[in-house]
């Protein structure tokens, strides 16, 4: 309690009223005490700082105390939102500090380019992006069509001691969870936002039902829901414009589309996991895995392999655009032979894979449409899932040679310590690399030499050893990691 002295309260606060009103409210107050009404003033935090830089102006221009203190009294108030600002975002990192996606998340906002980005159209038009990104696809796969040969998958013993051969059509309620748990996505192909339709989802849901079950049921899949909107992206923020392969390509699909892959999604996630079929050392797009365990794992090993007194060879092999060059006729043997899918089953996801067309979106305008004869659309639920299937059989390569590996989606490592005869490990790992290359050849997949980098844990011996894979650097970008030695 303070007795004895004034007590100078300032109390700033924000309150929406009718105009006039305010009179009324500093009529109300008790005597001694003031009310002062300002305008709110563009901006956030209802014009602070252009309030305080006006006082600022009055005290160098008038040299009176009182626009000093005022001045002064803003200032501190800056400082105080600027703290509390600071303390929440402080207060929710530690709260999230084992939710790896909101620390990027939350990182990306508060370091994010505020530059307003140029507009991409006045270099190229929707019809270049898609000339680019098709004839990219058709000059890889012409690289690899002298090598590839007839897919072997029928002589492989499946991997599933079961099959599926039809999808269980879902009920209402079990669609309403599935749409209830989905993020809104923005597609320009969209007749409905998607927002508006998880509203009205309670109206509208049968309708949805009916399209789903009808799906799964015949083995089709509706060719409206196979048309991907591609809008170009830049790789990383400093690359330049003017060049189309600094783009990469990000498919959008519509809303119902994703409804339709994630009810089958469910279905076959639930499948291979009774089964264990998928790869153990694969990170990407799996629960509780990320780019962080993959690593963590590998760099583990390594470290293990270095207390043990040896020197270790990571291998990060670079695959060019391994999404949209996967060929669905090898996709489809995959699953049927591997995997164990048959029946409808097999026929939805072969009726999913053909007839799938894309246009490209720059700003306002479209791209003609063109057919997509091969890959699996990045953006896409089914995609990841599809690419891992497709992968499987190049674990057993690297087992077979008993070396070491991780994959995290297409960013593959391997890594292997070496023995005392260094020219006899290498001579295995030389062997296994050309075996890999040919596995992917075949299976019309191309590995980009110039991008694959090999890491050496250890002593100069590796300098006097001839090597495919070698360069001065100190440093390796891996599964968006900086690595350093």
């Amino acid at each position: 309690m303070i007795t004895g002295h004034n007590l100078y309260v300032l109390c700033l606060t924000e309150t929406w009223v009718i105009t006039g009103n305010y009179i009324t409210l500093n009529e109300s107050t008790p005597q001694d005490y003031c009310y002062k009404h300002e305008a709110r003033l563009k901006g956030k935090g209802g014009g602070i700082a252009r309030a305080a830089r006006k006082m600022e102006r009055s005290w160098k221009k008038t040299k009176l105390e009182v626009f000093r203190i005022s001045w002064r009294e803003h200032f501190a108030f800056r400082s105080m939102i600027a703290y509390r600002k600071a303390l929440k975002t402080t207060t929710l990192l530690e709260e999230n500090k084992h939710n790896p996606r909101y620390l990027f998340e939350t990182v990306a906002k508060l370091t994010k380019n505020k530059a307003p980005t140029p507009d991409v159209s006045k270099q190229h038009s929707s019809n270049d992006f898609m000339n680019f990104f098709t004839y990219k696809i058709v000059n890889i796969k012409n690289i690899r069509s002298d090598t590839a040969k007839l897919n072997q998958d029928s002589l492989v013993v499946p991997l599933c001691s079961d099959f599926l051969t039809y999808f269980e059509p879902l009920n209402l309620a079990t669609l309403t969870d599935i749409v209830g748990h989905m993020k809104p996505s923005n597609c320009p192909g969209d007749r409905m936002p998607s927002w508006f339709l998880k509203k009205t989802f309670d109206v509208i849901g049968p309708s949805v039902l009916s399209v789903i079950n009808t799906s799964l049921s015949t083995g089709t899949v509706p060719l409206s829901l196979k048309h991907a909107v591609v809008q170009p992206l830049l790789k990383k923020p400093n690359l330049g414009q003017e060049v189309l392969s600094n783009f990469r390509p990000i498919s959008k699909l519509p809303f119902l589309a994703k409804i339709l892959e994630k009810s089958v999604f469910n279905q076959m996630q639930s499948f291979l996991d009774q089964n264990v079929a998928l790869e153990m050392f694969q990170s990407g797009f799996k629960i509780k895995h990320n780019t962080e365990s993959a690593l963590l794992r590998v760099l583990n090993d390594i470290f293990l392999f270095r207390d043990s007194g040896h020197s270790v060879v990571l291998l990060l092999l670079d695959l060019t655009s391994a999404f949209d060059t996967i060929d669905h006729g090898v996709l489809i043997s995959r699953l049927e032979n591997v995997v164990g899918i048959h029946g409808i089953a097999l026929k939805w996801f072969r009726s999913f894979l053909t007839n799938r067309r894309f246009s490209v979106n720059l700003g306002h305008t479209f791209s003609s449409s063109t057919s997509l004869d091969c890959g699996v659309p990045q953006g896409s639920i089914l995609a990841p899932m599809l690419f891992a299937l497709y992968m499987l059989p190049l674990g057993s390569i690297f087992r077979k040679y008993g070396i070491s590996f991780h994959f995290f989606a297409d960013d593959t490592q391997i890594y292997l310590p070496m023995s005392k005869n260094l020219k006899s490990s290498l001579d295995s790992l030389k062997v296994c690399l050309q075996e890999v290359k040919t596995w992917l050849s075949n299976n019309f997949l191309h590995l980009n030499e110039s991008k694959t980098e090999l890491v050496w844990f250890g002593g100069p011996a590796l300098r006097t050893v001839p090597l495919l894979y070698t360069s001065g650097k100190r440093s390796w970008g891996n599964v968006g990691f900086l690595l350093k030695v």
